[in-house]
């Protein structure tokens, strides 16, 4: 019985996506989708360069507490697949649970994945955690960003989220790339003093990691090129290379479209660079 009741109480929390992405002939198509409530993705959207654009959906509209994500991505040789999702992820409030999410990705050789979801709102006394691990073969480049807003502005919620925890692991054959890992916990962190939120309101992260040679991208350069576009007057940021294979962009802003609208620019001009045309994603 017990066992049982286990069981009911997962159903429509533990979700699972694995998506398969192949190359045929000079497009990208989806081998395999398989999903479990409340993970779901529309049908892939194709756009004109080849890359296969798939959208998150949540019946639910936003997470729940104690609900459980894992999702599976796997990116094949010389394919370029897109994930994002319609509308903002609503993070709910969770007054004795949290809820979590585990990507798992994989890229191989001259793969490229832009794994673009719209921001994270956390409401009120919510728990959000979640661990991102991919892995990216020879040639393999990973577009990533990450976005949050820290509560509902117009019902006067601000910094009021109980838990937010995320780990970005990155790696090729030669080994660590990138370990980021953050845990802001607002009732225990003074999270407006200096070196911290200094008074900006929303928060977010970008990363172009992997085969930068292949792609004919130098990180250093492209940092000195194009880091002053993330700061404005209502924002501040910066592009920073890493030691190996990558650069990463960081961003304060007041607005969380000040944010959004920079990384978007920063992904059309990653793109530009690796000959790939203009693709708006449709929201």
């Amino acid at each position: 019985m017990e066992d049982h009741l286990n069981t009911l109480n997962q159903v429509g929390r533990s979700g699972e996506l694995r998506l398969s992405f192949a190359r045929r002939g000079e497009r990208t198509v989806l081998l395999e989708n398989y999903s479990r409530p409340p993970l779901q993705v529309m049908r892939p959207i194709p756009d004109a360069t080849g890359c296969l654009c798939i959208y998150l959906l949540s019946p639910s509209g936003g997470v729940l507490q104690d609900d459980r994500y894992n999702i599976q991505i796997q990116v094949g040789a010389n394919t370029h697949a897109l994930f994002t999702t319609p509308s903002a992820n609503r993070v709910y409030r969770m007054p004795t649970g949290y809820a979590e999410q585990k990507v798992f990705v994989t890229i191989e050789q001259q793969g490229i994945l832009e794994f673009v979801p719209d921001a994270t709102i956390l409401f009120a006394d919510a728990d959000w955690r979640q661990t991102t691990e991919v892995t990216l073969a020879p040639g393999a480049l990973l577009i990533l960003h990450e976005i949050i807003m820290p509560g509902r502005f117009a019902h006067g919620e601000y910094l009021q989220f109980r838990n937010y925890q995320n780990r970005l692991i990155v790696r090729d054959a030669a080994g660590l790339i990138l370990y980021d890992a953050a845990r802001i916990e607002p009732a225990q962190q003074n999270l407006e003093r200096i070196g911290w939120l200094e008074g900006y309101r929303c928060w977010g992260s970008l990363y172009v990691l992997g085969d930068l040679e292949r792609w004919h991208l130098n990180a250093a350069q492209f940092c000195r090129d194009y880091g002053e576009r993330l700061t404005t007057v209502h924002s501040i940021g910066a592009l920073s290379p890493l030691h190996r294979n990558g650069f990463t962009a960081r961003m304060l802003s007041q607005r969380l479209e000040t944010i959004h609208d920079a990384f978007g620019e920063l992904r059309q001009t990653v793109r530009g660079c690796i000959g790939l045309t203009d693709a708006k994603l449709r929201k």
